[in-house]
């Protein structure tokens, strides 16, 4: 079975689906007929189904379940999650159109490093493998060897991160994919606890840093211009966003997040479009960065103005 045929599956499982729930006969008629159609064989065993149920929810975060009651298969996916995991599959069939040539839509250019990890990494997370790579931290000379149990990939900002725990010391840990090295799938299983939830641990986080341990969350308080306000309103900062305040003159919200550097630079990034309300350790912080900038530029000898 070629990579071509389980990928068209895929995404007529996918797509079918979402239009409503299906049985195994459904399907099966389903995928019958596209194979005819499409000069493909689509057709496969309900045993080899289930593992491109399992494939799906890996690669796209979509997750299919079959309702015992019902008989019949569904995305049971929550709509938050639903919605992002949907638009990341409809981005990455975007991808495949016209082998990527097509002139209609224009990608970002940048490209995060490390990517060719991802199938690998996808590899030893489905099937509780151990890895060991090399890691070099920015701020550190030297490289070191990890070893680690790959729990979940997450993407931030176009950069990829595992995260799992690290053998050595036994804690929880995240590895951004652009500084692994010599990546090894090690014929080694390990048991995960159902006690870890590593998505959770992020639900009170802005982007990939998590919290100081004894960290508390923070009730935040943010004003917007009211410009910068339809953006917020139309890409929310985080899911615990509340709006307070919505006129003509600012959008005030409120969050409940951990304080993290990746969050203090988001903020610095809106520039004067937003202001820090409460609470005050924030606006202190927030203030002490903005002199640090303004003190990069105090040795800068400027050219007079011709007028």
């Amino acid at each position: 079975m070629s990579v071509r045929e389980t990928l068209i599956r895929h995404n007529l499982v996918i797509n079918k689906l979402r239009t409503r729930p299906m049985s195994w006969e459904e399907l099966d008629d389903f995928l019958a007929q596209e194979s005819e159609l499409q000069e493909y064989k689509l057709q496969v065993s309900q045993r080899q189904f289930q593992r491109d149920v399992n494939d799906i929810f890996v690669l796209y975060g979509i997750e299919i379940k079959n309702n015992k009651s019902s008989k019949r298969y569904v995305i049971v996916t929550s709509h938050e999650t639903e919605a992002r995991s949907l638009e990341a599959f409809d981005v990455f069939n975007l991808l495949k159109m016209g082998g990527n040539t097509t002139k209609e839509v224009s990608f970002e250019k940048r490209r995060p490093l490390g990517t060719e990890h991802l199938a690998g990494i996808v590899h030893a997370i489905r099937n509780t493998l151990y890895i060991s790579f090399t890691y070099h931290k920015f701020y550190e000379i030297d490289k070191k060897t990890r070893r680690i149990e790959p729990y979940m990939l997450k993407e931030v900002k176009n950069r990829w991160y595992v995260i799992g725990n690290d053998v050595e010391v036994n804690k929880i840990r995240i590895f951004a994919l652009d500084r692994i090295g010599e990546l090894h799938i090690l014929n080694k299983k390990f048991t995960r606890l159902n006690s870890i939830n590593v998505e959770s641990m992020f639900n009170s986080c802005f982007g990939i840093i998590l919290p100081e341990e004894n960290q508390k969350v923070e009730e935040i308080t943010l004003s917007f211009s009211a410009f910068q306000g339809k953006y917020i309103k139309s890409l929310p900062i985080h899911h615990s966003q509340e709006i307070l305040v919505d006129n003509e003159k600012e959008l005030r919200v409120r969050l409940h997040l951990y304080i993290t550097y990746d969050f203090v630079m988001e903020l610095l990034s809106l520039g004067r479009e937003v202001t820090v309300l409460s609470p005050p350790s924030l606006q202190e912080l927030v203030i002490k960065r903005h002199k640090e900038v303004l003190g990069n530029y105090s040795d800068i000898k400027r050219e007079p103005e011709i007028r």
